[in-house]
């Protein structure tokens, strides 16, 4: 959502409008619940925290006047309850649940370029499966959150250098281990399939043998 666009609908949640509200909710919930998940690795605690945030959003929109940058305030007022549920331990139990998952639009028009396309995301998700936990963590708030680096550095308690840095670093690896794999995919499939044309060759000539002696039986009587 534009910065514009975000403002304009804080404000009408400050002035008490349930739509407006309802929206910013749908909105923003599941980038938090992200944010808030990093920090207790507990999907339920990550969804309470999400929802504590809101409902003291909407119990003092009338004191949230003065929030200039509300994407940001957001961000930061789920980061300081997830840590607040740290130091209270009000963690539930941990598990496990894959905030990197990438969904890559398909254009595929063919079953080939379909197979190709899902090869090629599988291997980008386990080259970002692979990062350094801070480095997928900054790559994700700017692959999928659409967060500028300062809002992350404030997040995660970084610098903006730091923050590009990992960016920079993610996209290296990223790149790198594509390449490598997709190299071995294709160089594993094309010894299958050297291997599959033999075995089509061997049957060929076994073929050809067998009608040999047929013929060469049929002829000698």
């Amino acid at each position: 959502m534009e910065k514009k666009s975000i403002i304009s609908l804080f404000e009408k949640v400050v002035r008490g409008d349930e739509a407006a509200f309802r929206l910013l909710f749908e909105t923003y919930s599941r980038c938090l619940f992200h944010v808030a998940y990093y920090y207790l690795n507990s999907c339920e605690s990550a969804e309470e925290v999400v929802l504590d945030v809101f409902t003291v959003i909407w119990q003092r929109r009338e004191t949230l006047s003065h929030v200039e940058e509300p994407e940001r305030y957001l961000y930061i007022s789920v980061k300081n309850q997830a840590l607040h549920y740290l130091r209270r331990g009000y963690v539930q139990e941990k598990d496990s649940f894959s905030l990197y998952e990438v969904e890559l639009m398909p254009d595929s028009d063919t079953p080939e370029k379909k197979l190709m396309e899902e090869e090629y995301q599988m291997l980008i998700q386990q080259a970002i499966d692979s990062l350094p936990p801070k480095c997928k963590e900054v790559f994700r708030l700017v692959l999928s959150d659409k967060l500028k680096n300062r809002e992350i550095a404030d997040l995660l308690g970084i610098s903006e250098k730091t923050v590009n840095i990992h960016i920079a670093k993610a996209y290296g690896r990223i790149a790198e281990y594509v390449n490598r794999q997709y190299k071995q995919v294709k160089r594993f499939k094309l010894l299958l399939l050297f291997g599959y044309l033999t075995i089509i060759l061997s049957f060929f000539v076994v073929c050809c043998l067998c009608i040999s002696c047929i013929t060469y039986d049929s002829f000698s009587f």
